[in-house]
């Protein structure tokens, strides 16, 4: 019957990480120096913002009555202030200081306006934190002329035009077809009106706004820096590495030796690979079990015998080691674990009264068929010694798991009988 699958414990990923401790430090590593890297290869870039107040402009007298938050879209403001024309005019304002192609003005330009307001603030991206001030100055600048200028070439052209209209209402009042009295009076009307216009286009106020705050210069890039990329990188570097080494085929699949059970921590290994007889290696497995002499009538001696299960073998390591007890003239009563309900051993089996049963006996569970390592675990901590039985052809990581959820109970294992493969034991009986 093969053991069912066990699920992940803490105490597997523990150990597992432990192991491979090297990978998670060498992707931690290499994720610290590709972050340093990182910030040495990103070049260094400084922002900083002008903040401007848009002035409402109506050009047209006619609708000046139209309130000013309405005159003004600031959507259409801001594509103003990231306009190519407004890049020229602050390229051709930062030089010689700064030589800045108006294509890269566009791109290093970022504009945004506080909802409801008639505030832009107009940041910009330099190389350098004198650049990044300059070109934050010069965007608001340029655009307060280019401003400036739309809404002065708008009023020259409706001065233009009322000009026009006054002319054409004197040529008018100077045809001898329009002398009467009423014609001479509607022309006059028109005039005046006319007149009124061009008088309130040269008092238009053409302020397009102001700089409210001016640019600072920065005192510390904007891009990271070597620190928190490289922070970045050492964690970005745990995330991979910890999947990797908890995903990582373990090397050593098989027990290998006593060095491989050392290795687990077992400080009692009784190595009988080379024995050409297996009673052998059990005889003198019950000669280092620390046995009682005298058992007291209070209660039993209980051994846990443990073991991978290995297919074909008809006896059990737990009778091997009652009949290797025999043979030094103890009796020990076997009990396989195996044929026990699951949920009997989970409830507290054996009970006190199947102890007071087993009083003044050597008792051996044997625990090779439970599927359960949590009830083994339990039988372990009701049991006075713990014996593995294991080849060198055993999982070694269903080992170190099941000997990592003993030291979680502080059960300490008595001793560890390490045996050949039985294809090795055939061989070697031959």
């Amino acid at each position: 019957m093969a053991t069912a699958p066990q699920p992940v414990q803490l105490t597997d990923l523990v150990g597992s990480l432990k192991r491979h401790w090297a990978v998670v430090v060498a992707a931690a590593v290499i994720g610290l120096v590709l972050g340093v890297l990182a910030s040495l290869a990103i070049p260094s870039s400084y922002q900083a913002t002008t903040t401007v107040a848009v002035e409402p402009m109506n050009a047209d007298p006619l609708t000046a009555s139209v309130e000013a938050s309405q005159s003004v879209s600031m959507a259409t403001e801001s594509g103003i202030a990231t306009s190519s024309q407004v890049a020229a005019a602050a390229s051709k304002a930062m030089r010689p200081d700064h030589r800045i192609t108006a294509e890269e003005i566009v791109d290093s330009t970022t504009v945004t306006s506080p909802e409801d307001s008639l505030i832009l603030r107009i940041g910009f991206t330099g190389g350098s934190a004198e650049e990044a001030k300059a070109g934050a100055d010069a965007v608001a600048e340029a655009y307060l002329m280019t401003r400036r200028s739309d809404a002065s070439a708008q009023i020259d052209r409706l001065v233009k035009a009322a000009q026009d209209q006054i002319a054409a209402v004197q040529a008018s009042a100077a045809d001898p077809a329009n002398q009467g009295p009423i014609v001479q009076r509607s022309l006059q009307i028109q005039a005046d009106a006319l007149g009124s216009k061009l008088a309130e286009l040269a008092n238009f106020d053409l302020t397009p706004g102001q700089v409210v705050g001016a640019a600072q210069t920065p005192s510390s890039p904007s891009t990271p820096g070597a620190l928190p990329l490289g922070l970045a990188g050492l964690f970005l570097g745990l995330l991979v590495g910890v999947p990797v080494a908890l995903l990582r085929k373990e090397e050593d699949s098989e027990i290998g030796g006593v060095e491989g059970l050392q290795s687990i921590g077992d400080q009692i290994v009784l190595d009988g690979t080379k024995d050409t007889n297996r009673a052998d290696t059990w005889d003198i497995a019950a000669f280092m079990l620390k046995i009682p002499t005298e058992i007291g009538v209070d209660g039993p001696f209980t051994i846990m015998v443990d073991a991978e299960e290995e297919p074909g073998r008809g006896i059990t390591p737990g009778q091997e080691l009652a009949d290797a007890l025999l043979r030094r003239g103890r009796t020990a009563r076997f009990v396989d674990a195996g044929m026990i309900n699951e949920g009997k051993i989970s409830r507290g089996w054996p009970t006190e009264k199947k102890r007071i049963s087993w009083a003044g006996e050597i008792i051996i569970i044997d625990t090779t068929h439970l599927t359960s390592d949590a009830n083994k675990v339990a039988l372990a901590t009701r049991s006075d010694s713990v014996l593995l039985a294991r080849s060198t052809a055993d999982d070694s990581a269903a080992l170190r798991r099941l000997v990592g959820l003993l030291k979680s109970k502080s059960v300490d294992v008595a001793l560890t009988a390490l045996f050949p493969p039985r294809s090795e034991a055939m061989a070697n009986h031959r």
